[in-house]
């Protein structure tokens, strides 16, 4: 799938959802679409997973779920649970069985629908309008240019992200 593709969808689900305001409280976004968030202590390469099932699994007494990895920090499952939504907007056909586990192995080669899934989920927890917004507000408040180190923190902590989520996510908008 294309980024402008992704990015489209992304935006529609956005303007479906009423997202237009952040922090993006993305468990309760879940919730509305259907899917049950869990966190547990998961094997530490593992960020997360979602199951979309036919049958209800009992241990989660539902067949629609994502499940984070406890021992990563809050912002690191953010991330991950728009990810997983990612997943389950863009590539599940119907209730079809679909599990996907991510893995967290730092530095490989992502295959294009784990690249599909981090823009989509970069675009939800971001929206483009939503950053351009907070970035003129900061521009009033400092009355000038904001120093690359300063934005990339404000839209980490306003956006409840990492900073290096934040840092891609304004090289993906072109903005420094």
């Amino acid at each position: 799938m294309r980024r402008s593709e992704v990015k489209r969808k992304a935006e529609e689900f956005c303007e479906r959802n009423s997202i237009n305001s952040y922090p993006v409280e993305i468990v309760r976004i879940c919730k509305e679409n259907g899917l049950k968030v869990f966190e547990e202590y998961l094997q530490p390469d593992i960020s997360g997973l979602i199951v979309v099932d036919e049958k209800e699994w009992s241990k989660y007494e539902t067949n629609q779920f994502i499940v984070v990895n406890l021992m990563e920090l809050a912002t690191r499952r953010r991330f991950t649970i728009a990810h997983e939504l990612a997943h389950f907007v863009l590539h599940r056909n119907g209730n079809q069985l679909y599990v996907h586990r991510d893995m967290t192995n730092e530095g490989s080669f992502k295959n294009s629908i784990e690249q599909e899934a981090d823009y989509f989920a970069a675009n939800l927890l971001m929206p483009e309008n939503l950053i351009q917004e907070k970035i003129n507000m900061l521009k009033e408040e400092v009355r000038g240019k904001i120093p690359e180190i300063a934005l990339v923190r404000e839209i980490a902590y306003n956006f409840a992200v990492s900073e290096a989520v934040a840092r891609v996510r304004l090289k993906q908008l072109r903005i420094k």
